[in-house]
């Protein structure tokens, strides 16, 4: 920084002294002209000298521009610089068209920003509520400033209806929780492809014979594995005489 102001103090005194130089000259050719004019003498052409280079001034940075607050920032700081219009208590009407007094007053912001703002209060419960025929609006000093009519008292109505029969639908409904079924052994029901097991052949006995040419349906087959899992769940491990029967009754089936 002192680096930087010592080169400028130089600079500025370098171009002094071309200035005096300049004067100097100037005033030698007043000298010459007032000389020639006594004397009746012609004039001699003025000298050739370089105009005196002025210091460049710094232009100043611009003028930052603040960062936009979101509508709901925005309509807290307007709790704070118009509290006899905006209030957290007592909610009076405001003033038709006070959009325009906030446009003036917050000409930094954008229209858009103050509408969205002024419509997150407007809408609030609290302020349809005081929506009512005959009550009396104020600006944002607080001051009277015309009442609520009926054609408004009459939307804030419709508004607090509408609100009134969301609000049950809305209660009433359960959040599902995702990823999460209800089997139908929890509700009480038997799943469809759920069929009853018939009964084991008693060891030692063997299916009567179907006559030849009976239309039959044959049983399909189970897998290894999900018959030892249909035997295994209930029921006790099969002897090997069990098993045995087992298979014979199947293969005479066929």
């Amino acid at each position: 920084m002192s680096a930087s102001v010592k080169q400028l103090l130089d600079d500025l005194e370098i171009r002094l002294e071309k200035a005096q130089q300049t004067i100097a000259a100037l005033e030698a050719h007043n000298r010459q002209l007032t000389r020639q004019l006594a004397g009746h003498a012609p004039a001699q052409p003025p000298l050739d000298t370089p105009a005196p280079e002025l210091p460049a001034t710094p232009t100043p940075p611009p003028a930052a521009t603040p960062t936009p607050p979101s509508p709901h920032q925005l309509l807290e700081q307007w709790y704070q610089r118009y509290p006899q219009a905006f209030s957290r208590g007592r909610t009076r009407p405001l003033k038709v068209g006070i959009h325009q007094d906030l446009a003036e007053r917050e000409a930094v912001w954008s229209n858009k920003l103050i509408r969205r703002a002024l419509a997150n209060y407007v809408n609030l419960p609290r302020y349809v509520k005081a929506m009512q025929e005959g009550v009396e609006r104020v600006d944002l000093e607080g001051n009277p400033a015309g009442v609520v009519d009926a054609q408004a008292a009459e939307f804030a109505a419709r508004k607090r209806q509408a609100r009134q029969k969301t609000a049950p639908s809305s209660a009433n409904r359960r959040p599902s929780t995702p990823g999460r079924k209800t089997s139908a052994s929890q509700a009480g029901e038997q799943p469809a492809s759920a069929k009853p097991r018939g009964q084991r052949p008693a060891p030692g006995k063997r299916a009567p014979a179907q006559p030849p040419g009976a239309d039959t349906q044959k049983p399909p087959a189970q897998a290894p594995a999900e018959s030892a899992q249909a035997s295994g769940a209930g029921h006790q491990p099969m002897s090997m005489e069990e098993k045995l029967a087992s298979l014979q009754a199947k293969f005479q089936t066929r």
